[in-house]
């Protein structure tokens, strides 16, 4: 039997060694927790790297994304503003010199008006600021001169520039915007000022098609800081001033950048947002003041997913140093989020769709899809119903549409598709003609894309739209005839039916040129018909009209070659410049005259030299020199047909050296 010593001595040896074994075990698992405690410091200094970096890249993003649709903004403002100046420089043209005097306007401005997207009015203004014609005709007859727009036009004054007035309400009630230029008489002075109206629901649309998100906002301000228009559109905004001490306006005009991205708080407003801005100020087109686009987001907007990602990412680190198993739970959650991203950015972008079809459909855009791959392409509802075709959602295959194509505009057309195929240009755009369902053609406006090319290059899918320009070009057709037809007759003598004055004043300065870079001579040919105040006083104005017809007509035959120009100086004296041609070239066509005009014995009852109309003429040839001036050729001729009449007229006298050098310091009047 034991005793009680002996017992108790095995127990005390465990005891002994249990307790370097618990010792280990302590420290291992202190290693164990330091380590981990480093590894999860490690790893949550990590997660807040890549979270601040993945924030970062949002905020990029969306900063290039807004600068992406500002940019399209701008360029779609920068066409319709060059349409607009040339339409409005273009019908200036087509008004006459005196506005006040003028019985109406030669065309309609309603039928402009509806030509030009974007424009919802025209108007034409007198020097005094009393409207004498508008599309809207209840503004017909308004005295506008208080206007702003008006004064500052009128005060400026320069016939190049585009003003752009601000925001302002009008007599209609609404905002508006107007854009205008000057009109000029024949001396160069103001007359008055041609005005088009700009339709702020046509860019709210177009804005509105842009916006990929719902706290997004596009702005479109004057360079002097009122808004003129915004999407969503905020009425109470219109003509708010954001050129405010310390705005983001400031300080993007006092830059002197033409873009610029941007975080603070718009001036009215109290959230942050991220905006991008440009400067509307294309150097084709001289604008008194730039226009400004905004598009911005809000910031927390812009951020909130990120803050719901960081959130999750802090809940599944914190349940996976809780418990070890989480960390494959905290891997599924990343998945699942990551798809949760995934498909709010598809929803996103369908969203985004969504709105581009609706903008499209609104401003009467058809939209297609060409898929390279099986050469099919897709099409919305508004591009068939523009060539007279039922909708349809299947693919239709892209040697239907080719076989639309106006065969004038086929090689044109490959052209462009086949440079921006192999990524020559950014995108291609065109205007060519498609043959609609019931025969007759369409003229459409094509601009598209590649949207989707492989790792090589090779494109895959193109998108791309059409607009029906078939009104806009048979407007610009009519006016291009009419704008023909009012040139052929400032030109044109209206009785004589030859060259009239101006034109005479436009040749002589134009083979002045000629002959002074060639060395040529130039003859001038200065005709007066005798004694014609007589015919009119003895048969009236009416025969003495048709006495210059007929005179006019005799001469115009003795021309043999397109270098001898018949023109009608004035009244009844008639000029012919000769080209490359000395004072003995000059005597031979005056002689040639003298002779036809005798030849056609026109009956002149009052004349004292013989009862038929006969002429004198004088003969001045000179070869242009850097010291001449034209107008001594004109004086010369004029000098050698005043002694033509001095000796007996019915002749021709050829100027002398006296005469080629006299300066122009007025002209000898003609003897009756």
């Amino acid at each position: 039997m034991q005793s009680p010593e002996t017992g108790s001595a095995p127990l005390e040896a465990a005891q002994r060694q249990r307790g370097p074994v618990t010792l280990l075990l302590r420290r291992r698992n202190h290693r164990e927790w330091m380590l981990w405690a480093l590894a999860w410091l490690l790893v949550l200094a990590l997660a807040w790297h890549v979270s601040w970096r993945a924030r970062d890249r949002i905020v990029a993003q969306d900063m290039q994304r807004l600068q992406g649709q500002a940019q399209a903004v701008e360029i779609h403002l920068t066409r319709h503003l060059k349409a607009i100046s040339a339409a409005l420089a273009g019908a200036g043209q087509l008004l006459p010199p005196d506005l006040a005097a003028a019985p109406s306007v030669p065309f309609p401005l309603k039928l402009l008006v509806e030509a030009m997207p974007g424009v919802r009015g025209l108007q034409i203004t007198d020097r005094d600021g009393r409207v004498l014609a508008a599309s809207q005709p209840e503004l017909t007859d308004r005295d506008v001169s208080a206007r702003p727009y008006f004064m500052t036009v009128r005060a400026s004054s320069q016939p190049d520039t585009l003003y752009v007035s601000p925001p302002f309400r009008s007599v209609l009630g609404n905002f508006t915007t107007v854009l205008s230029r000057t009109l000029h008489d024949t001396d160069g002075r103001f007359s008055g000022v041609i005005s088009a109206s700009l339709d702020v629901d046509y860019f709210e649309i177009v804005l509105r098609a842009l916006l990929y998100a719902p706290d997004a906002r596009a702005t479109i301000a004057h360079g002097d800081g009122p808004i003129i228009m915004s999407s969503p559109l905020e009425d109470a905004r219109i003509g708010f001033d954001l050129n405010q001490p310390g705005s983001l306006f400031r300080v993007h005009m006092q830059s002197g950048r033409m873009h610029n991205l941007l975080q603070g708080r718009m001036v009215g407003k109290s959230e942050m947002r991220m905006m991008a801005l440009r400067a509307v100020e294309p150097a084709a087109l001289l604008l008194d003041r730039p226009l400004v686009v905004y598009m911005s987001r809000h910031t927390d907007a812009v951020l909130a997913p990120w803050w719901a990602e960081l959130r999750t990412e802090l809940l599944l680190l914190v349940l996976t140093m809780a418990v070890s198993a989480v960390w494959l739970r905290w891997h599924q959650g990343r998945r699942h989020l990551q798809e949760r991203t995934e498909r709010k950015a598809a929803q996103a972008e369908r969203e985004s769709a969504r709105r581009l079809e609706f903008g499209l459909r609104g401003a009467d855009l058809g939209l297609w899809e060409w898929n390279l791959a099986d050469d099919t392409i897709t099409v919305n509802a508004r591009e068939m119903e523009m060539l007279g075709y039922p909708p349809t959602d299947e693919p239709l295959s892209a040697e239907f549409w080719r076989a639309l194509l106006h065969s004038d505009d086929q090689a044109e057309t490959e052209r462009a598709i086949a440079a921006h195929l192999r990524n020559e240009a950014p995108s291609y755009r065109l205007e060519h003609r498609y043959r609609h369902r019931d025969g007759h053609w369409i003229w459409v406006l094509t601009h598209a894309m590649v949207m989707q090319r492989t790792a090589r290059g090779k494109p895959l899918r193109v998108v791309g739209t059409h607009l029906d320009i078939s009104e806009r070009k048979r407007s610009q057709l009519e006016l291009e005839r009419m704008n023909a037809q009012l040139a052929a007759l400032s030109l044109t003598d209206g009785l004589t039916g030859v060259a009239n004055r101006r034109q005479f004043d436009q040749t002589l300065a134009l083979e002045w040129a000629r002959g002074l870079r060639n060395h040529q001579p130039l003859a001038l040919l200065m005709l007066d018909v005798d004694h014609f105040k007589r015919y009119n006083d003895h048969l009236g104005h009416p025969e003495g009209d048709a006495a210059l017809r007929a005179v006019a007509q005799v001469l115009s035959g003795c021309l043999r070659t397109p270098v001898e120009k018949l023109m009608r100086y004035g009244g009844e004296e008639f000029a012919v410049l000769l080209i490359d041609a000395d004072a003995h070239a000059g005597a031979r066509v005056a002689q040639r005259c003298l002779d036809a005009i005798a030849q056609a014995r026109l009956p002149h009852p009052d004349s004292p030299l013989s009862p038929w109309i006969s002429v004198s003429i004088g003969v001045a040839s000179l070869v242009p020199q850097p010291e001449h001036v034209q107008e001594q050729l004109v004086m010369a001729a004029d000098a050698a047909l005043y002694r033509a009449k001095e000796q007996g007229r019915v002749r021709y006298e050829i100027a002398t050296a006296d005469d080629t050098l006299k300066r122009p310091t007025g002209l000898q009047p003609l003897m009756p």
